[in-house]
This record gives structure tokens, C-alpha cells and sequence, in this order.
């Protein structure tokens, strides 16, 4: 068993055995965006020239969406004893479709591809 004391010493020790060398190796991420020092005062683009695809994830969210409010309906209202009106169509497109068109949409904003 390691002592109370033991723990954080061979933390320690394992980070002062790290050099700056080893972590060169790592993946550098995608430059921010500069502010160019001409007059016009814009945002340079060209350094992250990247677009989302916001409008994509929208529309692959709301056909799951559709897709599966349908089925719910059908294998809902297949039942006899149950009656299927706008309110149980207009709830079921608020609970399924709704939030699946949200999450695509949200999902297709964070991806980002080169323009």
C-alpha cells in the first residue's frame, strides 16, 4: 500500500522526469484568429479559414426526427384502444423530433471542415 505521502511524491517525480522534449511531440491545434494591423480593421481569415456545417446537422437532426416520431406513431396509434388526434402528433413531433433536430444542429456546428 502506498503511504499518504507516497502518492504525491511519485507525482511529483513523474512530473519533473517530463522535459520540454518529450512534449514536443504533441499536436498543436488550429491558430486563433489575428487582428490585422492594416486600416480597415477587419478579422484575417485566412489564418482559420474553416465553415460549419450548422444548416447540414440541422437538416440529418430533423429527417431522424421525422423519421422517428413516425414510427412511434405508427407502433402508437396501431393500437385500437387508442385514439390518435393532433394533440398526441403535435406532442410527439415537440418530444422526439424537437430535440433531435436541436441535437443535429448542434452536433453540425461543431464540426468544421477547410474551406
Amino acid at each position: 500500500m502506498l503511504g499518504r505521502r507516497t502518492l504525491p511524491a511519485l507525482l511529483a517525480l513523474s512530473l519533473c522526469l517530463t522535459t520540454p522534449a518529450r512534449l514536443q511531440g504533441q499536436a498543436l491545434g488550429a491558430p486563433f484568429r489575428s487582428w490585422s494591423s492594416d486600416s480597415s480593421r477587419h478579422w484575417r481569415t485566412d489564418t482559420l479559414s474553416t465553415r460549419s456545417h450548422t444548416g447540414t446537422g440541422l437538416l440529418v437532426g430533423g429527417v431522424v426526427g421525422a423519421v422517428a416520431t413516425t414510427v412511434f406513431l405508427a407502433g402508437f396509434c396501431s393500437d385500437p384502444d387508442t385514439q390518435c388526434g393532433a394533440d398526441e402528433v403535435g406532442r410527439a413531433v415537440l418530444f422526439i423530433a424537437g430535440p433531435a433536430a436541436l441535437v443535429g444542429t448542434l452536433m453540425g456546428s461543431l464540426i468544421r471542415t477547410k474551406r
